[in-house]
């Protein structure tokens, strides 16, 4: 009969070893709870990862510094193995033209940057809740919200890459080569150094929708219907920023006389990019997948939409409370504006919860005078003012 000397199983041991009278040691295995235990514990892990691939945009790059590109050999990994939210596609793309993705991240950026402002004043004001899903859980309901968001960060990146083709900061590209316009008048000259808002718009439609056309839903399916939403909102956004681009000149003369003008192509101000696809937002149509595996309209009575247009499949979410489910932040904490009836005010804003009352100091520049030659002399005034807050 062998004695046993046991040593007391710690938290990280693999096993509890025994010794026998000769002193072999004999290696217990592990028990069938234990197994489980850690069985579990890997498949949590391994969702847990999953979800965040899965949530995963490329939004992020706007928030993520991007080294610059001289840092790498072209068709080197680093910098696109660097990069979260990246599909296989749009990593492949990286690669391909590395000294682009500076400027994808500003034109996504710039996207929500224009988001925030158009939607300043809603219940649902396009905030950021982190660094990778950028938007939240709120994306994933094909809301007119959500319609929105994909079209102005499309327009982001046509915007910032056509003006980085102009800059000469991309290798692929230059200055425009658009044809003339027919009604420029003959006496004035087409050219200088435009936008290259055609190169812009090929390059984000390559880029930005990769991540959807890798994806292989069965036809006719939710995902599917979402897929085909996500692309016609994408369309969206870079025709807003590519038809919206228009003629800008520089006059030429003795003493200004403009007796000649040089013109070229121009991408218009991203705020009028911004209202136009607001306007869109407000129009929006509500679609449903049909049987032949394509987008319809749920009421026949509305023209169909075209490439220009956003489209949604799913209602929005109640923006009014905070909603872990949907994502919404709700409107608890958010400024409002006593006097107005619109969206803004504290009736809708805070939908009818009430609000609180609270008075800050503002410190602003006042009664500012010109003095020869040549400087502005303010002086600094100080105001008792109400701000409102949702409860």
């Amino acid at each position: 009969m062998s004695q046993q000397q046991s040593t007391f199983p710690c938290s990280g041991c693999e096993a509890v070893t025994r010794r026998t009278m000769d002193n072999r040691p004999v290696r217990r295995k592990r028990t069938g709870a234990l197994r489980h235990l850690l069985l579990a514990a890997a498949f949590l892990a391994c969702s847990s990862q999953l979800l965040v691939v899965d949530a995963n945009s490329w939004w992020s790059l706007a928030l993520t510094p991007i080294q610059r590109p001289e840092m790498y050999i072209i068709g080197a990994q680093p910098l696109c193995s660097q990069l979260s939210g990246l599909s296989q596609g749009q990593r492949k793309l990286c690669q391909l033209y590395q000294d682009h993705m500076v400027h994808i991240g500003d034109g996504a950026k710039t996207g929500i940057k224009e988001c925030q402002y158009q939607f300043r004043q809603r219940r649902w004001n396009c905030s950021t809740v982190d660094n990778t899903s950028v938007f939240g859980r709120v994306m994933q309901i094909g809301s007119r919200e959500t319609a929105f968001t994909y079209a102005i960060s499309a327009a982001g990146v046509v915007n910032a890459v056509s003006r980085a083709c102009r800059e000469g900061e991309l290798s692929t590209c230059g200055c425009s080569r658009s044809a003339r316009p027919r009604d420029l008048p003959r006496d004035w000259l087409w050219g200088g150094c435009g936008d290259n808002v055609h190169y812009g718009y090929r390059f984000a439609r390559e880029f930005v929708d990769a991540r959807e056309r890798e994806k292989n839903y069965p036809r006719g399916s939710p995902e599917h219907a979402r897929t085909l939403m996500n692309l016609q909102n994408n369309e969206a956004g870079r025709q807003a920023a590519y038809n919206l681009a228009n003629v800008a000149c520089k006059c030429h003369g003795v003493s200004g006389s403009c007796s000649l003008k040089t013109c070229w192509l121009q991408l218009a101000d991203f705020r009028s990019v911004g209202e136009f696809l607001k306007e869109k937002y407000d129009s929006a149509a509500a679609m449903r997948i049909g049987r032949k595996g394509k987008l319809e309209l749920v009421e026949k009575r509305f023209n169909t939409p075209g490439p220009e247009d956003l489209v949604y499949t799913d209602p929005s979410p109640d923006y009014c409370l905070r909603n872990e489910t949907t994502g919404s932040l709700g409107t608890q904490g958010r400024l409002c504006n006593k006097t107005s009836e619109g969206m803004d005010g504290c009736e809708l804003m805070c939908c009818g919860r009430g609000y609180d009352q609270f008075k800050i100091y503002k410190h602003e520049r006042c009664h500012c005078k010109f003095h020869w030659c040549c400087y502005v002399k303010c002086k600094r005034c100080t105001t008792l003012v109400d701000q409102f807050v949702c409860k």
